[in-house]
């Protein structure tokens, strides 16, 4: 799998719950995807919020994530549509799976590339049942220390599997002062057969960092 020149768009619950909604972010998407001439791929995150959200959790409101997750959940079925959608939009499809259970439902969808999120760096478990489907893997390395990033490279390598690292921030949206872009070029170095890329938080409307991302070697976005 080739990872240069990638751009990643992240649905997350953008979608707000509605369908309608989220196939008109996937048909905007594909319309700039087609006009740009870009390689794109559109991002879903998957929980099993049965399992994911302990029993105590899921009815409480003091944490905001638990309710936005409840409130936006799609089914299987509604994430088939979208799936499909984005595919005939041009783009590929992608996935941050949170639990082992999503993983089995990204193969089930058809979904192209795996996503690690920083905070499942270290989830042992995952990760094996991310390697065991040998699906391209993009993983971020927000917060992440490196020799907790070493040990990631390792792991994979260990499986054999195609994977991307992307430097990345962990702060929405992040300051112009904390980006961190040399960053890139020190991944760059360290692992010189690994594509880095630039997982972007800053300002919409500031150009600059991804200009010097690119500068710095990142070849996906």
């Amino acid at each position: 799998f080739d990872f240069s020149g990638l751009y990643i768009y992240d649905m997350a619950n953008n979608h707000q719950g509605d369908m309608e909604h989220a196939l008109h972010i996937i048909r905007a998407l594909g319309d700039v995807t087609k006009e740009t001439g870009v390689r794109g791929a559109l991002k879903f995150q998957f929980r099993q919020l049965e399992t994911f959200i302990h029993p105590d959790y899921k009815t409480r409101t003091d944490v905001k994530h638990i309710p936005r997750f409840m409130q936006t959940t799609l089914t299987k079925d509604q994430y088939r549509i979208l799936t499909n959608a984005v595919k005939e939009h041009g783009m590929l499809t992608m996935c941050t799976p949170f639990d082992e259970e999503s993983v089995d439902v990204i193969l089930e969808l058809g979904i192209e590339i795996i996503k690690v999120a920083s905070c499942s760096a270290a989830d042992r478990p995952l990760l094996e049942r991310i390697a065991e489907v040998n699906r391209p893997v993009v993983a971020s390395t927000a917060g992440l220390s490196l020799q907790k990033i070493d040990r990631l490279v390792s792991f994979f390598e260990s499986k054999g599997i195609r994977f991307a690292l992307m430097h990345c921030v962990a702060i929405y949206p992040t300051p112009t002062q904390k980006l961190q872009l040399n960053q890139i070029a020190l991944l760059r170095d360290r692992y010189p057969h690994v594509p880095i890329g630039f997982s972007t938080h800053e300002q919409p409307e500031n150009y600059v960092p991804v200009r010097l991302a690119v500068a710095k070697g990142a070849q996906l976005f």
